[in-house]
């Protein structure tokens, strides 16, 4: 019984390392696929985040979104940052 238990923890400790993996491969791969139809980017990784409960994911999308709406708004005697391609 007791290699049982140890053998169920150690791959309870396995897996949990794999499946911090799964957020920011998932926020890339749905900013790759979103970026290019929104004038906004960061939707995608803020949106995985969200639904993953993953705080730095985002807290990375928003800041990508800020960055985009800040490059939208046209302020006087800015020069372009040289992000978001606008």
């Amino acid at each position: 019984m007791a290699r049982y238990r140890k053998a169920r923890s150690y791959g309870r400790r396995i897996g949990g390392g794999v499946k911090s993996f799964l957020p920011p491969i998932l926020s890339g791969v749905a900013d790759s696929y979103l970026d290019p139809m929104l004038p906004i980017d960061g939707v995608g990784a803020t949106a995985v985040g969200m639904f993953m409960h993953n705080e730095t994911m985002k807290n990375l999308g928003l800041y990508k979104v800020g960055f985009s709406i800040g490059n939208i708004i046209p302020l006087p005697g800015r020069t372009s940052t040289g992000g978001g391609g606008f």
